[in-house]
């Protein structure tokens, strides 16, 4: 009874502050410089009015394809958020912003082929041959979107690049999410159904503080990033240079 409660309120909690940060986002006019991170903050929220409703029915098949659905489109919308964090801090450097969109081109190109392949080759029946492939490019999109995030943290630190603030929250709020839903699948691997419960509720939770996260750096006062030094943009204007004239080519 105690776990059924506590994955209610883990549940509904963060849908509460998503309300709150889409509702400043919008009064602080966020919303004209981070657009997609405010669509997928809509999204969660319209993901958890259609599933709770489900939920209600009881139809229990009907609800594990929504959910599936609903992870699929959650994932590419955070996908697409981190593509618009590293057009926040490479604006300025069009060679290196060129570069990161034909990586996630390239990324969500190899992620559907995997998916694709995942469904075709799986002995389940067509309806779980469908659910196997979405799966598949769930997890996919997870390990990519924290490779991503990593990549964007070490090229920040390495070139000493300034975040805007509350960029810097939401790659924070990504990374914990992402990195937590990947350890809980890998732990669901050698745990099995045994294990699922609690799982759920530490991905559940994880996704709670990620949602704090993001309305602390909202509401906190702009300021430039913990640890964040002048820019050095010599060596990196040489990298964007190179790249240009190797794109051009």
């Amino acid at each position: 009874m105690l776990l059924i409660a506590l994955k209610y309120v883990l549940w509904v909690a963060p849908r509460v502050g998503q309300v709150l940060l889409a509702g400043l986002m919008v009064k602080r006019g966020q919303f004209r410089q981070y657009p997609i991170f405010l669509t997928y903050t809509v999204i969660q929220l319209l993901r958890f009015a259609a599933l709770f409703c489900i939920h209600l029915l009881g139809n229990r098949e009907m609800y594990r394809r929504a959910y599936m659905g609903a992870e699929l489109l959650d994932a590419a919308l955070a996908f697409c958020a981190i593509y618009e964090l590293y057009g926040h801090l490479f604006r300025t450097y069009s060679g290196v912003r060129r570069l990161a969109g034909m990586v996630f081109r390239c990324a969500a190109v190899v992620l559907l082929a995997l998916a694709v392949v995942s469904a075709a080759t799986s002995p389940a029946p067509d309806n779980s041959r469908i659910l196997a492939g979405l799966f598949t490019l769930d997890r996919g999109v997870n390990i990519v979107t924290g490779g991503l995030l990593l990549l964007l943290f070490v090229f920040s630190s390495y070139f000493a690049l300034r975040w805007e603030h509350f960029a810097f929250g939401i790659a924070v709020g990504f990374a914990l999410d992402s990195s937590v839903a990947l350890v809980a699948f890998t732990l669901h691997t050698y745990w099995g159904l045994l294990g699922k419960p609690v799982l759920s509720l530490i991905a559940a939770a994880a996704y709670n503080c990620s949602v704090v996260i993001w309305l602390a750096y909202l509401l906190s006062p702009e300021a430039a990033a913990p640890g964040a030094k002048l820019p050095v943009p010599s060596e990196l204007e040489g990298w964007n240079e190179a790249l240009l004239e190797l794109l051009h080519q």
